[in-house]
């Protein structure tokens, strides 16, 4: 059977040049007339060959009979004409039955596996005041998994696990996004950041600074917050081709808390859940090209959780970004300058009022921002300054902020250093002052999708 490919493929190389003679000018086809048919009288004898030795094969085999291991003349020259009808392969090329994406692994079933990936966060607080958590100590914050695929052409999932040094395992984003819904509409379903403001929907190894904000730390906690619930976000078409997205969240609240399984018995009937006490997110948001090497986005965001009985927070934001990055530098230089404002309106209510003196108000209006600039200096290194101030929500007269320039070293996209000073003021601190110095090394792994830009 060896002689039966090798043929198969003379035969035709031999068929092509008939062909390609027929799309030829009329007058160079009485010219070549004895040419085919002398190519005929040679592939009609390549076939006769061919069923002779698959015969002769299939008599070995009913029989039982060696196959001789010698050839005859006529097979080897047979044989070296066949050889010298194929064309020779290219230098470093092999033959391989199924193209394959890791050693003795076809890459049909890599098709099937979700892509992987792995982030981890390590730093070094160095302080002069001790109240902080973690003052003058290494720290393994954080290590995050990531497992990211299509589900069919239709939706595609997004699954995020953390584990802290403690051990303690989290599901920090796990979601579904349907891609391809009617009316320029996109939605997603599960545990995912809410998209208010910028800052927010970025992981820890995502942020610009080692830390967050401080007027973000104050209204979403250090790892900002995820909730549970629906988002549908729509492209609004307009008729001057500008970009705007507009985008809706429902989720259950700002705790967001499981108190068991869902469906199993409790030991009392619990209140009764309204439309109010879930928490909506509305955010619209749109990007203006200056020019090829400046642009401009903007953003706008709403958050209300009004429960009955409980405190009731509105919140609103606003964003703003800036971005230089002259092709011709082809990204080495670039700057970067953000700014965003919260405006924070809590009305204590039932446990969170009790610390309230006699007539006084349960009303709290705070407000707070940051604002940080960042200079790329070269392919690797990239300066920044970050200024914070915020009044602490659901406080009276009590505010903080702080300054803090920082250094980003980057030997590549999968890995970067950072070192960073910053002096703060708080007066949620009985020293209210302090010096800390930031030490942080953040390295990925695997094909980690790209951040909401």
């Amino acid at each position: 059977m060896r002689y039966v490919t090798p043929a198969c493929v003379a035969i035709t190389l031999a068929v092509s040049p008939l062909l390609a003679a027929a799309h030829e000018p009329p007058t160079q086809r009485d010219s070549q007339a004895r040419e085919i048919e002398e190519l005929r009288k040679e592939v009609g004898e390549l076939r006769q060959a061919v069923r002779a030795l698959q015969e002769a094969l299939r008599q070995q085999q009913a029989t039982g009979a060696p196959v001789a291991t010698g050839q005859s003349e006529q097979e080897r020259q047979l044989e070296a004409e066949l050889r010298a009808a194929m064309p020779s392969p290219t230098p470093g090329e092999t033959v391989a039955t199924a193209p394959v994406s890791a050693p003795g692994r076809p890459q049909g079933a890599s098709l099937l596996n979700p892509d992987i990936s792995a982030n981890a966060d390590f730093t070094f607080l160095g302080t002069d005041n001790n109240q902080l958590d973690k003052a003058n100590e290494f720290s393994f914050r954080e290590a995050e998994v990531g497992l990211q695929a299509p589900i069919d052409p239709f939706a595609r999932a997004d699954l995020f696990l953390t584990v802290d040094e403690s051990g303690s395992v989290d599901v920090e984003e796990g979601y579904a996004t349907f891609l391809t819904l009617p009316f320029n509409l996109q939605a997603r379903a599960g545990k995912f950041r809410l998209l208010f403001g910028k800052n927010n929907v970025l992981h820890r190894h995502a942020l610009p600074q080692t830390d967050r904000p401080f007027v973000a730390v104050d209204n979403f906690g250090d790892e900002g917050f995820a909730g549970t619930g629906v988002e549908v976000s729509y492209l609004v078409p307009n008729p001057w081709d500008q970009y705007l997205l507009l985008t809706g969240e429902v989720v259950n609240d700002l705790t967001d808390a499981s108190s068991g399984d869902q469906g199993s018995a409790l030991a009392q009937a619990a209140p009764g859940r309204a439309m109010r006490d879930f928490a909506y997110v509305t955010h619209a948001q749109s990007f203006f090209d200056l020019n090829p090497a400046n642009n401009i986005e903007l953003g706008a965001s709403v958050l209300l959780n009004l429960p009955r009985g409980e405190t009731q927070t509105r919140l609103y934001g606003v964003d703003l970004t800036y971005r230089w990055r002259p092709l011709a530098q082809a990204g080495y230089r670039q700057f970067l300058w953000r700014t965003e404002a919260y405006f924070t309106d809590k009305q204590l209510r039932g446990s969170d009022a009790a610390g309230l003196a006699p007539n006084e108000s349960n009303t709290f209006n705070t407000a707070g921002f940051y604002t940080y600039g960042e200079y790329r200096l070269a392919q690797r290194w990239s300066l920044g300054t970050r200024v914070d101030w915020t009044e602490i929500p659901a406080q009276r007269r009590e505010t903080e902020w702080g300054v803090y320039p920082y250094v980003t070293f980057a030997p590549s996209e999968f890995g970067y250093f950072r070192l960073g000073y910053q002096y703060a003021v708080s007066d949620q601190l009985r020293d209210k002052t302090s010096n800390r110095v930031w030490l942080q090394y953040d390295f990925s792994v695997g094909p980690h999708a790209a951040h909401a830009f």
